[in-house]
């Protein structure tokens, strides 16, 4: 099994965990290049000896509620919009998930996630 199989097969178990929330809502992309559906802008991965930290550019940051999923090869973040994010009766944006393939294996249960004004900073510890 080659390492894109292995991410495809990820990507297909993670959508079906989500195949319950409701329908039109979510995009799940494998986050390769920056597409027009999805806030995220971009992604900076810095490895250090022990932790790889991420630096994830989100445009209208504040006016989306976020949710983290890591497993030891990826890390699926998802992004609802607020009330704040629409118009009522003319505009809600949908929601988004983007499947991030880490070059290491970490430990997904060790992680500090920040929130800054424009992006999300997750820290995470190699195994």
């Amino acid at each position: 099994m080659n390492a894109f199989q292995a991410l495809n097969d990820v990507n297909q178990d993670l959508a079906g965990s989500f195949s319950g929330l409701p329908t039109g809502c979510q995009q799940s992309t494998p986050w390769i290049d920056h597409t027009e559906e999805t806030p995220i802008t971009g992604i900076k991965i810095q490895e250090r000896d022990v932790t790889l930290i991420l630096k994830v550019y989100i445009s209208d940051l504040h006016l989306i509620k976020l949710n983290l999923q890591i497993t030891p090869e990826t890390v699926l973040i998802q992004g609802q919009p607020t009330k704040e994010a629409g118009v009522e009766g003319y505009f809600l944006p949908s929601g988004f998930q983007s499947v991030i393939p880490l070059p290491h294996r970490v430990d997904p249960d060790i992680y500090v996630a920040k929130i800054h004004q424009d992006s999300l900073t997750i820290r995470l510890l190699k195994s």
